[in-house]
């Protein structure tokens, strides 16, 4: 992943468009807020929570397995989590490790926590999101428009969440104010718990989060898919016992997908003129996804 994330023929901002592609689509698909607090993380076992200790040797030992490239699995859950163990946990936060991202379910007393444990793992969002400001930028708006949040923990009314990283405008100035961007990333095998967490996002916020930006990557094949989310009214048939009453009932949609492929650098054409417009194929596609 260090060599995709870190290289400047995919990310630089002097980047030749012949050395990297993107594909874009628009792919509308409405999907139900209800989902399972464990939705695309059913072959993760389950470990029995017993102690913060037992907690920080886990994370420990995945988050190595992880760096030496023995494992893809950036996710570990644990059972029998009180709201008494979150307090706990989040008071000792920052012993269980700053490359981790946790989601809370009390209803069924899960934690959940995810993996970042390099630079290199959370280099994805990060540089989408400086390509976020700098398209926000060319749309006539000012450097740096919006807050970051960072992963600060927000809460719905049965589970809580840390986004990868989240932003709002300056007039959102409460503390307690929602986002109104969040970027989630992960590995491809996890795009269904992507999925299932920028629905999180739509719907816990009561709408005031407007989007969620996903980040899949597939590093062996050097590729990242980037879906844009939001809240859509719902679409196709529904059965007259089910249908909301409000006609303009929005459920969480896939609105957009770019796909950005890195191809292997080639050697510079002599004889070509440098070019002073061009933009990284990753910030036109932000470009295209707010336009949109």
């Amino acid at each position: 992943m260090a060599t995709f994330l870190g290289s400047s023929d995919a990310l630089c901002i002097s980047i030749s468009m012949s050395r990297s592609s993107s594909r874009t689509s628009a792919s509308r698909e409405n999907t139900p807020a209800e989902t399972s607090s464990i939705e695309g993380l059913q072959d993760v076992h389950i470990h029995q929570y017993t102690s913060i200790r037992h907690l920080q040797e886990r994370v420990g030992s995945q988050s190595t397995e992880l760096l030496a490239g023995r494992s893809n699995q950036q996710y570990l859950i644990f059972r029998g989590v009180t709201k008494g163990g979150l307090a706990e946990i989040d008071r000792k936060r920052g012993s269980i490790g700053k490359h981790t991202r946790i989601t809370y379910d009390a209803g069924a007393d899960l934690l959940i926590v995810k993996l970042m444990p390099s630079v290199e793992h959370e280099s994805t969002h990060l540089l989408l999101a400086y390509y976020l400001n700098r398209a926000l930028e060319t749309m006539g708006l000012p450097l740096q428009p919006l807050f970051p949040l960072g992963g600060t923990k927000f809460s719905g009314p049965n589970s809580s969440k840390e986004g990868d990283s989240a932003y709002k405008p300056n007039s959102r100035d409460k503390r307690t104010d929602w986002p109104t961007i969040v970027f989630e990333s992960g590995l491809s095998k996890g795009l269904t718990r992507l999925r299932h967490d920028a629905r999180w996002w739509l719907t816990n916020s009561g709408g005031d989060v407007k989007i969620v930006i996903i980040i899949s990557v597939t590093p062996a094949e050097k590729i990242l898919q980037v879906e844009k989310w939001c809240l859509s009214p719902a679409t196709g048939n529904r059965p007259a016992a089910t249908a909301p009453p409000n006609p303009n009932y929005l459920v969480p949609t896939r609105m957009q997908e770019i796909t950005i492929t890195q191809y292997p650098a080639t050697p510079p054409n002599l004889t070509a003129q440098p070019s002073t417009t061009a933009q990284p194929t990753a910030a036109k596609g932000i470009a295209y996804l707010l336009e949109q």
